[in-house]
């Protein structure tokens, strides 16, 4: 097997480069290990118990608009714990996730402590996660977007899914590579625990 195959995957220059059935099939980081499973298998999702918290450390600017075109930042939500997960409508693990995001969103309770924020990198925005949302019956989750990709830069990150976990204070606890089982009734203690 040719050795490049085991580098990971610029997506904005895949995409750039006409790659969008490639990336959409592919769905993860690496072209490799990562996408062999979710290609044979199904993405593998992992349950949050496996994973443990980093010390808090500050994020970068997060900018991104809500279904009505306003800029929203993770500060909107301080005071909660926040799952900002970043996703898009052609990675077949963020896909998969979904629904998991969705129940996390209903146990939560809109309005209580643990804020669920699914931020789409689609470049088509707002109507494209209406879309996707209307499709797929996804409810209870808001329209968020980052179609410029500003996130990913700002987190130096290359692929999607990603979860960052964030204290009540707004700083980064948890980030997570690939889906994860957010919907285990165990969760949202977890959480809790978590952000201390």
């Amino acid at each position: 097997m040719p050795q490049i195959l085991s580098k990971p995957v610029d997506r904005r220059a895949l995409l750039a480069n006409g790659g969008t059935l490639l990336a959409a099939w592919l769905g993860c980081k690496s072209i490799l290990a990562p996408c062999r499973a979710a290609a044979e298998d199904g993405p593998v999702a992992v349950p949050l118990s496996s994973l443990r918290p980093h010390a808090p450390r500050a994020v970068p600017d997060m900018r991104f608009a809500d279904g009505t075109g306003a800029v929203r930042t993770p500060a909107d939500w301080r005071g909660r714990i926040v799952v900002l997960n970043l996703w898009a409508t052609w990675c077949q693990p963020c896909v998969a996730e979904m629904p998991a995001l969705a129940a996390l969103a209903r146990h939560a309770a809109p309005g209580g402590d643990i804020a669920v924020l699914p931020v789409s990198v689609d470049h088509g925005g707002a109507a494209t996660v209406r879309r996707f949302y209307a499709a797929h019956g996804v409810a209870g989750l808001p329209v968020l977007c980052d179609p410029q990709m500003a996130i990913p830069a700002a987190l130096h990150e290359d692929g999607v899914p990603v979860t960052l976990v964030l204290d009540r204070k707004g700083r980064e606890i948890l980030r997570i590579g690939g889906p994860v089982l957010w919907d285990a009734p165990d969760v949202p203690a977890l959480l809790r625990r978590m952000a201390g």
